[in-house]
């Protein structure tokens, strides 16, 4: 018998052993990768110091702990944007449609439209162009009240000019008294 050739079955066994070999490669390199993109401080006691499988598990459980906290957010974003419409007294529908061009043809200006999400507000001023607003004045109130103006911005449509400010409260804990702003505002208006 000639040993030179090897038989059927050798080169299967040879295959197969070289399929296997790939596969486990394969495998450690996506459990590389996986415990790469979890934070080290995750890993109790030291990713180092854990099996294989340990690693798998501990991603799993960070995974579902970032789900459970995805959800959490998403009810409590829920919940504040339900408590900020019923504060503003107008629904979701109403608030989207309150200024654009097809509602300002029949609005009576000026129109004061204020916005609470959270620590921010947000504040826009519809006023006809040949009415002269002091927007430092009013500047002036939101900061009386506790906030920060970050942003303001200003638009013409027709004969309307539209002003919109974004406020933070200087301290969130405290936030903004969204009527009273409203109040003052319509005073200075």
């Amino acid at each position: 018998m000639k040993r030179g050739s090897e038989t059927p079955s050798s080169s299967n066994k040879q295959q197969k052993k070289v399929s296997e070999k790939n596969w486990r490669a394969r495998i450690n390199d996506l459990c590389s990768d996986l415990t790469s993109i979890i934070p080290p401080e995750h890993f109790q006691p030291s990713k180092d110091m854990l099996s294989q499988a340990d690693k798998i598990e501990q991603a799993t459980n960070y995974i579902v702990e970032l789900r459970e906290r995805v959800d959490n957010l998403n009810k409590r974003k829920g919940q504040l944007e339900m408590t900020g419409n019923q504060e503003a007294g107008t629904t979701t529908y109403q608030q989207n449609t309150t200024l654009n061009d097809a509602t300002m043809a029949d609005l009576v200006l000026p129109i004061i439209d204020i916005k609470d999400i959270g620590s921010i507000l947000e504040v826009q001023l519809v006023m006809a162009l040949e009415d002269n607003i002091m927007l430092h004045e009013v500047i002036r109130v939101l900061e009386e009240e506790g906030a920060e103006v970050v942003n303001a911005t200003f638009s013409t449509s027709g004969n309307k000019v539209i002003h919109t400010l974004h406020a933070k409260a200087r301290n969130a804990r405290i936030g903004i008294e969204t009527s009273r702003v409203q109040e003052r505002l319509h005073e200075l208006i």
